[in-house]
């Protein structure tokens, strides 16, 4: 294992850097979208929790309100989809997390549960309910970040959120393909991360979470995920520089970009001071009970330039995705793409804004995400492809 990580270190190391570098650009189109006017079944979406994209071009999406996960074809259409509220084999209390392991399965993270689906013979769609195993007693339910495999197949499951983050920032259960539970992969502390939730108490036994109150907008924020080869990608959000570290904490690789930093236009953020306003005016107790909640926050003082970057994803084929600020047009989204060497490959534009969570489902041949709905906050499945429809 040592040799091996040192070899990597060598390679990667030898591989020129992005910084300087001309990247092809990549503008994808929109094929599809589920939203309000524009198809059947917009008005019957919950709050989208995990989606995943198939070989075949299907589309899966998990629902925690309609706790089942919707299907969509390769051109939309709407599918029958798997599942209902319940406890029995292929029912969900929670649906979340999808991901697609080596294996050719669709894995579900459930409340207590990971359940698996296998392709039906029929169709070939992932809709076949095969079996299930039970989850770490501290699953982190609401969690939407995508359950991710290695190469061996290992599965990959967040932990609870609710963590000492002064210790580490979070952590992954990882499980073998039989769904032994094997060890954990644990995210390391980040100076700057934020409580998980602020909080405050309003009695001896009970409390309320102020979800929104735990930074301001804006504000440089860790994120990470897991590659398949098993290391971890993480980055502060303060400066351009992606990190990709091996179990023992090593680092193996680093995606870095010159991009020079760029002003938060003023409207955007006027808009988002009205909004942090309003989430304070409607704490019910005074605020400086409040706990988890930053200075900053109270004082409604909000950066005036973007974070080097709003996310990093590592996609099933082992590139690694650094998702930019957009600049000049918010309803747009903008990747910067590396190789596993630390080459910038591409950089991807979606002509709509996409959440940044759940995690999207990324390949250069296509993306597929859940949207917000701006008018109505409602949320939207979209599907883009590079090539566009014919």
């Amino acid at each position: 294992m040592t040799r091996n990580v040192a070899f990597l270190a060598a390679f990667w190391s030898a591989a020129p850097q992005a910084a300087g570098q001309t990247p092809d650009t990549v503008r994808m189109h929109l094929l599809w979208e589920v939203a309000e006017g524009k198809h059947q079944v917009a008005d019957s979406l919950g709050e989208l929790s995990g989606i995943a994209l198939d070989s075949g071009g299907n589309v899966y999406v998990s629902d925690f309100s309609a706790m089942k996960l919707w299907v969509f074809d390769r051109n939309g259409r709407s599918l029958p989809g798997i599942g209902r509220k319940g406890r029995g084999p292929g029912e969900f209390e929670a649906p979340t997390g999808l991901g697609i392991g080596p294996d050719g399965r669709l894995y579900v993270r459930d409340l207590a549960r990971v359940s698996r689906f296998a392709p039906d013979p029929a169709t070939g769609r992932l809709t076949r309910y095969e079996s299930a195993f039970r989850g770490p007693a501290m699953a982190d339910w609401r969690s939407m970040l995508a359950t991710r495999f290695d190469a061996s197949g290992r599965l990959y499951y967040p932990g609870f959120n609710m963590v000492d983050r002064s210790r580490r920032t979070g952590w992954y259960f990882r499980y073998a393909a039989t769904g032994a539970l094997v060890d954990s992969l644990e995210v390391l502390a980040f100076p700057n991360a934020p409580s998980a939730t602020a909080h405050v108490r309003l009695s001896a036994t009970g409390g309320r979470m102020l979800r929104g109150l735990n930074h301001v907008p804006f504000a440089p924020l860790p994120t990470w995920d897991v590659t398949p080869r098993g290391t971890l990608i993480t980055g502060d959000g303060q400066s351009y520089l992606i990190r990709e570290t091996d179990r023992a904490g090593r680092e193996v690789q680093r995606y870095r970009r010159e991009v020079p930093p760029d002003r938060i236009p003023p409207r955007q953020r006027q808009d988002s001071v009205a909004a942090l306003r309003a989430r304070l005016d409607s704490v019910p107790v005074p605020l400086d009970r409040v706990e988890g909640m930053p200075p900053e926050v109270r004082s409604v003082r909000l950066p005036e330039m973007f974070p080097a970057y709003m996310a990093v994803y590592a996609a099933t084929d082992g590139r690694v995705w650094v998702r930019r600020w957009p600049t000049g047009n918010s309803d747009r989204t903008i990747f910067d793409v590396f190789e596993p060497d630390g080459r910038l490959r591409s950089v991807v534009v979606l002509p709509r804004a996409i959440a940044v969570s759940p995690t999207p489902a990324l390949s250069l041949a296509g993306v597929a995400a859940v949207g917000v709905d701006p008018e109505t906050g409602a949320n939207t499945v979209l599907r883009f492809a590079a090539t566009p429809p014919g």
